[in-house]
């Protein structure tokens, strides 16, 4: 390919555009988790940057126009159309689904595509840098991984304590807070605990069972009465 004529361009420049966006979702669970009359504030804020990858990566396609009619000229009308797509029968008049004559893909596909992308490169991270570097594979077993998160079973109760390679343990001390928040004192390990990108242990159990996707019963350790779904 041969350009020959520039008409403009658009200097790019590197840095992380939603960033800011990132921070107020997470500073905002932050204070939600100090101060409990935010609590309500931090969940909703946890919607909205949920609701980022969900907007953006919307298929329009799917969306449909939903008529009620009780004519039948109407009704036989509707159905001859060529964006005629389903009829459900009511007591006294019918539901029509109809596809859109036109649709505006305006949402920037591409960002919920980074999003889920990149959620899924930090998750073979964790596996291939931490999880599978620093374990003997005889010390631990993937149950399920989810987009941002995984289920492991390990060969003892206290594995980053224990089940680390001998060799590795002083690597692993250095490195640790590159994959979990941060220990030492209170106050920093509440701030990491909602730092995105961070892995923190949110259940521990005895024994799962992965019925299917996003389905999963597990035994708590201490009553084995009680369980765990997802």
């Amino acid at each position: 390919m041969e350009i020959t004529k520039t008409y403009c361009f658009t200097k790019a420049s590197s840095h992380k555009a939603f960033a800011p966006f990132m921070e107020a979702v997470s500073n905002a669970r932050r204070e939600g988790d100090v101060d409990k009359s935010k609590a309500m504030i931090a969940e909703m804020t946890k919607l909205v940057g949920n609701s980022a990858f969900g907007r953006s990566g919307m298929d329009m396609s799917k969306h449909k126009e939903v008529k009620y009619e009780s004519n039948d000229k109407a009704i036989k009308c509707k159905i001859e159309r060529f964006t005629f797509h389903g009829l459900e029968e009511l007591n006294d008049a019918c539901e029509i689904t109809m596809k859109k004559r036109r649709l505006n893909n305006k949402n920037p596909i591409h960002l919920s595509i980074a999003i889920y992308q990149l959620a899924k490169l930090r998750m073979l991270q964790f596996y291939y840098d931490c999880i599978d570097f620093y374990f003997d594979c005889s010390d631990f077993q993937y149950q399920e991984m989810d987009t941002d998160s995984a289920y492991i079973a390990f060969s003892c109760e206290k594995p980053f304590q224990a089940c680390i390679k001998p060799e590795l343990r002083e690597h692993f001390q250095e490195h640790k807070y590159d994959w979990f928040p941060r220990d030492y004192n209170t106050e920093v390990a509440k701030f990491d605990h909602r730092t995105p990108g961070l892995f923190k242990d949110e259940w521990s159990g005895d024994a799962m069972v992965s019925h299917r996707v996003r389905t999963i019963f597990a035994i708590y350790p201490t009553n084995l009465t009680r369980s765990k779904f997802q």
